[in-house]
C-alpha cells in the first residue's frame, strides 16, 4: 500500500476524461482553411487575390490558446481569423463568431476527436473559447458567382 502510494506520487496518474492537444500541422490549417473558404463560396485558386497565413501573437504564440489560426485574406485584406480546435478539429472565426460546420470538415473533426478523446464542444463553449458572444453556425455551403 505505501509502494502504491510512493508511486502515484512520483508517476501520477492522467485522468482518462482530460483530452490530449493534437498538433495541427499547418499545412493541414491552411487546407482547412481553404475548404472553408470554398464552402463560403470563394474560388480561392487564384492566389494573386486570394491567400492564408498563419495566426500568432507577436510572440510567435498562438492567438487564441488551444487552437490553430489561419488568417483568410482577400486582396490583402483580412476576410476571416479561421481558429481550429486543437481537440475537436471544429472551427470558428473569431472576429465574426461564425462557426464553420460544413459536412468536408466532419471527417478531419471525427480524427481529430479520435486522437484527441474529447467531445465536441458545444456552439457555446467554442464561442466562449474564442471570447465572443453570439455564435451563428454555418452548415450548408454557399455558391458565390
Amino acid at each position: 500500500m505505501l509502494v502504491s502510494a510512493f508511486l502515484t506520487l512520483l508517476f501520477p496518474v492522467v485522468s482518462q476524461t482530460e483530452p490530449i492537444i493534437v498538433h495541427i500541422p499547418t499545412s493541414k490549417a491552411i487546407s482547412l482553411a481553404q475548404a472553408i473558404a470554398r464552402d463560403e463560396g470563394y474560388d480561392t485558386r487564384n492566389e494573386k487575390v486570394y491567400f492564408f497565413d498563419l495566426l500568432t501573437t507577436s510572440g510567435g504564440k498562438p492567438l487564441l490558446q488551444g487552437y490553430t489560426s489561419i488568417g483568410f485574406y482577400i486582396n490583402g485584406n483580412i476576410r476571416s481569423s479561421i481558429s481550429i480546435s486543437e481537440t475537436t478539429g471544429q472551427a470558428i472565426d473569431m472576429n465574426s463568431c461564425e462557426i464553420f460546420d460544413y459536412p468536408d470538415l466532419r471527417l478531419f473533426q471525427d480524427e481529430m476527436l479520435k486522437l484527441s478523446k474529447a467531445r465536441i464542444k458545444t456552439p457555446r463553449d467554442l464561442a466562449d473559447d474564442a471570447a465572443c458572444t453570439s455564435p451563428k453556425i454555418l452548415k450548408t455551403p454557399e455558391s458565390r458567382p
